[in-house]
């Protein structure tokens, strides 16, 4: 059983019980009820006198350190039974209720998540509410289902912040997993840390809406910043950590305060975008100087994006001319970032990435009826000829359309029923 290679920091506990006895399949988020460090956490952890551990903990910036390894079984949960099958991750957070966390740990939290049921062969993160449903449900082979500590003992873990955006956190990682995730019937509220500021997602999609982007555009532009960054404005490019010995804050503060003076010469990647070139790295510095602001300033850093991307005259009339999430995604990706691996399988990875945004704050769909006018149309569980069929239409009745989908040359759209999803191809609005 391997660890995650995210992790930056290693202070193995003496407190576990030794190899699990059960496989893995569930994850458990708890806050930490601090700000603390990873290193303040592994202290925390270390005296056997303290009885407590984790697998791993995330920091404010989204780092990641482990405690416990994944093969062996942490005393965290307050239930044996749970911390025998799952993969426990502390999360810093305030100190008070509702216990919230940055947008630093909470990107660090969907990425250690996403790792966690990749290396476990998972497909699909599942979230129940109700705690007995939960516990009583037994997941697939390829799921992984998330638990949380206030269901085995009389506390408030994970606090009200964490527990209220688990749906999200599942409806996210299942989507970079490319597996199937149902999207609530009602619209996802804005994601708000508890000064009533909206979340880094939020802000870049609210950013790009405003100037002037389909909802396809800013899917596909935020697809491809999430690969790169994480949507963190002040990641520096992960290789260089250890090359140059700053962590992301730190590489910020001291390129802010000219204590290093690289920044533009050292090719490593930073910001949204992860900026590398020279001459890019040196507008993206020369406009923070002009406009009195960090290199690291989220709307900062969004200003000079977008300045730069209307530069790119080609790259901005594709997305203009983008009927789905994919063509948006490959305009950026191939026009824009250009990465080393431009290949299919990337292709499709950001794109999910971009759909995951697209369905959390694409404008309200409009329900629609259509009548079918195939003989025989196959009804799928999900948008696309590679899931299996559900069952046959043969009536050509009228059905209602909640949802559509671009895949492909194609538009499929989700019955009212629930029954899965049609080609639109063979139907016709009534």
């Amino acid at each position: 059983m391997s660890n995650s290679p995210l992790v930056k920091t290693v202070i193995l506990s003496p407190n576990h019980s030794g190899e699990r006895t059960m496989a893995i399949d569930r994850i458990t988020p708890h806050c930490v009820v601090g700000h603390c460090s990873l290193t303040t956490l592994g202290n925390i952890f270390a005296p056997t006198s303290r009885k407590a551990s984790s697998n791993y903990g995330i920091d404010d910036q989204g780092q990641v350190g482990m405690y416990v390894e994944e093969r062996n079984r942490s005393w965290c949960s307050s239930s044996s039974a749970n911390d025998q099958r799952a993969v426990t991750i502390e999360v810093a957070s305030d100190t008070k209720a509702p216990y919230a966390i940055t947008n630093g740990a909470w990107s660090g939290l969907v990425a250690l998540c996403e790792d966690i049921c990749k290396r476990n062969g998972k497909k699909r993160l599942v979230w129940i509410p109700d705690k007995q449903k939960a516990l009583d449900y037994s997941p697939a082979a390829d799921e992984m289902l998330l638990t949380v500590h206030r269901w085995f003992a009389n506390k408030s873990c994970p606090g009200d912040y964490i527990y209220n955006r688990l749906g999200e956190l599942a409806t996210i990682v299942t989507r970079m997993l490319g597996g199937s995730a149902e999207i609530p019937e009602e619209p996802a509220q804005q994601p708000q840390n508890d000064t009533g500021e909206k979340q880094t997602d939020k802000i870049i999609w609210d950013f790009l809406k405003a100037a002037g982007l389909t909802d396809y555009a800013v899917a596909g532009v935020m697809g491809n910043l999430y690969a790169e960054s994480g949507l963190k404005p002040n990641n520096l490019q992960n290789s260089f950590e250890k090359k140059l010995g700053m962590d992301d804050a730190t590489y910020t503060a001291q390129v802010d305060n000219g204590l290093y003076t690289n920044f533009v010469k050292d090719s490593a990647g930073y910001g949204l975008a992860q900026w590398t070139y020279w001459s890019r790295k040196q507008a993206l510095l020369a406009y923070a100087k002009e406009h009195d602001k960090s290199i690291g300033d989220l709307q900062m850093q969004l200003e000079y994006l977008w300045k730069e991307l209307s530069g790119y005259k080609g790259v901005m009339q594709q997305l203009k001319n983008a009927k789905s999430v994919l063509e948006a995604s490959n305009a950026i990706l191939t026009g824009y970032e250009k990465p080393a691996d431009q290949s299919a399988a990337v292709q499709k990875k950001r794109a999910g990435y971009g759909q995951t945004f697209y369905d959390l704050y694409a404008e309200n769909f409009k329900p629609y009826t259509v009548k079918v006018t195939a003989t025989a149309l196959n009804v799928r569980k999900g948008a696309g000829t590679s899931y299996p069929v559900t069952t046959v239409i043969r009536d050509k009745g009228i059905y209602t359309i909640v949802e559509e989908k671009a895949v492909g040359n194609n538009t499929w759209g989700r019955l009212k029923s629930g029954a899965g999803w049609i080609c639109l191809y063979y139907t016709k609005k009534v």
